[in-house]
């Protein structure tokens, strides 16, 4: 075996997450199409039927995902559903120390990695304790935001995962679940959470609207802030 041929292998075997092999950004639309014929088919269904528009919204969806961000998984921040009360909560009080002035204290930078529980109690009250108390106060807004209107920061969409989803759950449309689990956007649209249910949303109507708390920051300030805040309430990030 050619050294390339194994290096192949290897990436492969690396970048794959659970099992899945297809990625949208990279994968062409006639074997995105054959694929999904394939299963619709052996579910007993008509992909041409309940996806009439697969391959003109398979495209917008693959011209999405190559031009998103890219953040490491690793890198991205941890905030479940069930936490976006309390942390739209938090940034609405000034809690969370954002802009200047800065009270850093014992922390090595404004948006520390790793918190331990102690750590992370402290840190998350820092923006009160900066000498203004109203500089860091940002007001999330919950609303619904049409899937076209959305931009991944990964890449990475597995077609299988789509596709299987779909299957399983129904083409999706309004007031389907996945409309009602929110994702959290940042002031230009990028999504932290949620790019599979964004993907779904995508192949089947790509003006569908998905329950979003729009944060007014941008994306850059939004995910290394919302990494902090993931691990002070206990959150560590994905491998």
């Amino acid at each position: 075996m050619y050294i390339s041929e194994l290096k192949g292998i290897i990436r492969t075997i690396i970048t794959e997450e659970g099992g899945f092999r297809l990625n949208v950004a990279s994968l062409n639309p006639a074997k995105a199409r054959t694929y999904a014929v394939q299963e619709f088919a052996r579910a007993g269904k008509d992909l041409n039927m309940h996806i009439p528009d697969f391959d003109k919204n398979y495209k917008r969806l693959q011209t999405a995902c190559k031009s998103a961000l890219d953040i490491p998984r690793i890198d991205m921040p941890v905030i479940e559903p069930g936490d976006m009360k309390k942390f739209t909560a938090k940034l609405a009080s000034g809690k969370i120390d954002i802009f200047r002035p800065y009270k850093v204290d014992n922390f090595i930078k404004r948006f520390p990695k790793n918190l331990n529980k102690k750590q992370g109690k402290e840190w998350i009250t820092l923006g009160t304790k900066d000498g203004n108390k109203k500089d860091d106060v940002i007001k999330g807004k919950w609303t619904s935001i049409s899937a076209n209107k959305l931009k991944p920061t990964q890449s990475q969409i597995w077609l299988e995962k789509l596709i299987g989803n779909i299957i399983e759950f129904g083409v999706p449309q309004s007031g389907s679940p996945i409309t009602k689990a929110s994702v959290i956007a940042s002031q230009e649209g990028y999504i932290l959470d949620g790019h599979h249910r964004f993907g779904q949303a995508m192949l089947a109507n790509p003006t569908l609207k998905l329950s979003a708390l729009w944060i007014p920051l941008d994306i850059k300030t939004l995910l290394a802030m919302g990494r902090s805040y993931g691990n002070a309430i206990g959150n560590r990030q994905k491998g």
